[in-house]
């Protein structure tokens, strides 16, 4: 079965939070008056409903590798495959993030650095968030429960999120495969220590896709047409929550549920099978986590340059750098990746290779 059209979803996705972070540092706020402008706010404002989608691929994609694993799982093996993927981009992302946001809040001090420029996406003191102790929570995935996110980078959070839910997920699925009363008791409690809950449960819908659409007979289809009328009531949804006041936790179970039923229904028809999705299903394969944990200290340092002080009114020169560059951004992603992600196989399989100790003595001796 093919998936280009979830990587593709999954390269915008990572494109669509790139954008929203930075018009919240460039656009200034009330914003301009003109049915123009508040059409481009809307669609350049959907990072949270990306990060939604990113969670229930996440969820698809990581309960389809331990329920085909079946008997054979191997918790020791999947955590290995899960952390090599997940620190051979973070820890350099850190690095680099950290290194950016020391020269920017240190040679180019401003507004923006000091958390003072008006963006709601950089309220704090990004000096206060750029500590040895900060480093390391990060890097062990406590972001936003034990420390504050490095930096700049607040986007980091999420990427605890997932971690926590990859080391829950198997354990509570396989107790509760194997009917282990002890381990479903322990599941149970630990649930309640998960981070961002109502997410755990949008991860979950992709989960869900996985054991509906994928045990669906072989010869079942849709036709094209039922997950384009998906994809059309995931956006319209979009645009009635701007007008419609409901709580975020439920705005955000109703997105994941009506994308959900996208990929379900996309995975049965032709979707899944479009043509010329190549460059960007790799995108988003291969770079989609590169760009999302790197983008953050790369526009906020650009951004440095146009907004330090305060923010500017929407025009046609506003609108246009929101669109360029989140571009400069993707480009470094793209390198990036080239020596992280696409090395992800390389290194789980060095690491899993077993070698010999050298021996204690000489031999002769």
């Amino acid at each position: 079965m093919k998936y280009d059209f979830i990587d593709v979803t999954r390269a915008l996705a990572a494109f669509a939070v790139v954008v929203s972070h930075t018009q919240a540092l460039i656009i200034d706020r009330p914003l301009a008056s003109g049915a123009v402008h508040k059409m481009l706010s809307l669609l350049t404002s959907q990072g949270h409903t990306a990060v939604v989608v990113f969670f229930v691929i996440s969820g698809f994609w990581i309960t389809r590798s331990v329920d085909r694993a079946g008997a054979a799982f191997s918790f020791k093996d999947y955590m290995l495959a899960r952390c090599t993927r997940l620190w051979l981009v973070l820890i350099p992302a850190l690095l680099i993030g950290m290194g950016i946001d020391a020269l920017g809040s240190g040679r180019f001090a401003s507004a923006l650095y000091e958390g003072t420029q008006g963006s709601l996406t950089l309220s704090f003191d990004v000096k206060d968030r750029l500590s040895v102790m900060a480093f390391l929570g990060n890097a062990l995935f406590l972001q936003d429960i034990a420390v504050k996110a490095l930096g700049s980078n607040g986007p980091l959070w999420t990427i605890a999120c997932e971690f926590w839910y990859y080391v829950y997920f198997p354990l509570a699925y396989l107790a509760i495969r194997s009917r282990n009363c002890l381990g479903i008791t322990l599941a149970v409690v630990a649930f309640f220590f998960l981070p961002s809950i109502s997410l755990f449960f949008c991860w979950m819908m992709g989960g869900a896709v996985y054991l509906v659409a994928e045990r669906l007979g072989a010869d079942r289809r849709f036709h094209w047409a039922v997950p384009a009328a998906c994809l059309a009531a995931f956006g319209a949804t979009i645009v009635l929550l701007k007008f419609v006041s409901l709580h975020w936790i439920a705005s955000d179970l109703l997105l994941a549920a009506i994308f959900a039923l996208f990929m379900a229904v996309g995975m049965r028809s032709s979707f899944g099978e479009a043509k010329g999705l190549g460059l960007l299903a790799r995108l988003g394969s291969r770079s989609s986590y590169s760009l999302y944990a790197t983008h953050m200290p790369i526009i906020v340092f650009i951004c440095n340059f146009i907004t330090p002080e305060q923010r500017i009114p929407a025009g046609l020169y506003p609108w246009a750098l929101v669109m360029l560059i989140p571009l400069v951004a993707v480009a470094f992603a793209i390198v990036f990746s080239w020596f992280t992600e696409d090395q992800t196989v390389r290194v789980k399989n060095w690491i899993a290779t077993p070698r010999k100790a050298p021996p204690l003595w000489p031999s002769g001796a």
